[in-house]
């Protein structure tokens, strides 16, 4: 069972890249984000091995998992006895010091981080349960190997970052501070021009839609006016501020920002 977001191929259960064999697609379920019903309908048609689900999206621009959602998606998994991994190469260490889980409390079955564990240079990890990860070598027998694989100068970065990161206590609540304080600024901005715009914000991770209905999955996300995006990313750039160039992906605050940098935009 793969939850997928951020994909138009995700719908039709097909491969949303070239070289992936269809026999491999037809192996996977696809679930709507956020509801529940839709998961366990999956969970109906066969044995499922495993959900794979992004906590907090980050490519259908920034959509958070509700934490009734994430919970009863833990509970099916426990029921179905199915394994439960969380995306988090995203939103770990963004949202905050323990990634999603310190928004819903949700432990899952293996986690996976990508290359921001290595301080943004080549590094991703995956990690979980002992009696899972005991199953690769030299303890099991799945091989796991890559010529990257522990590369100490990606490895020695991403320690001196995570210490760094542990021993700043104030930091997230920095960073959220002001995700907070930039999107409330572009919602008050957009109202003072009858400009519909949802706004969100995890952590350091902030995302906003021309929208003016809340945005819950895929489908929500797809109704936003991405016209009306382009014209603003344009006019940003004018401005000197520099967006993502794509209404579905995900803005990230970084430490040296300050408030009068986010009051600017």
């Amino acid at each position: 069972l793969l939850v997928k977001a951020g994909s138009g191929c995700a719908t039709f259960g097909s491969p949303s890249s070239l070289g992936v064999p269809n026999d491999f697609s037809k192996h996977t379920l696809v679930a709507r984000y956020n509801d529940l019903n839709s998961t366990e309908e999956c969970f109906k048609k066969g044995d499922v091995g495993c959900v794979i689900i992004e906590p907090i999206a980050g490519n259908m621009g920034l959509v958070p998992a509700q934490k009734e959602f994430l919970l009863g998606l833990k509970v099916l998994c426990e029921k179905y006895q199915a394994v439960l991994i969380l995306d988090e190469v995203m939103s770990g260490f963004r949202a905050s010091l323990s990634g999603s889980q310190e928004f819903y409390g949700v432990v899952p079955d293996l986690v996976t981080f990508g290359k921001v564990i290595g301080a943004g240079l080549p590094l991703a990890c995956f990690g979980g349960r002992a009696e899972i990860m005991d199953l690769l070598s030299p303890i099991g027998g799945v091989y796991q190997a890559g010529t990257l694989s522990g590369n100490p100068l990606a490895v020695c970065a991403g320690l001196s970052v995570l210490y760094k990161i542990k021993r700043d206590k104030t930091l997230y609540t920095r960073l959220n501070a002001l995700a907070v304080r930039l999107t409330q600024g572009l919602k008050k901005s957009a109202q003072s021009y009858n400009i519909a715009l949802e706004t969100l914000n995890r952590g350091s991770m902030f995302g906003f839609f021309f929208n003016e209905n809340a945005v819950r999955d895929f489908d929500d996300a797809l109704k936003s006016d991405t016209e009306m995006f382009a014209k603003f990313h344009q006019k940003m750039l004018f401005k000197g501020v520099y967006l993502a160039c794509s209404s579905f992906e995900t803005g990230f605050i970084c430490e040296p920002m300050t408030e009068e940098m986010i009051d600017l935009v």
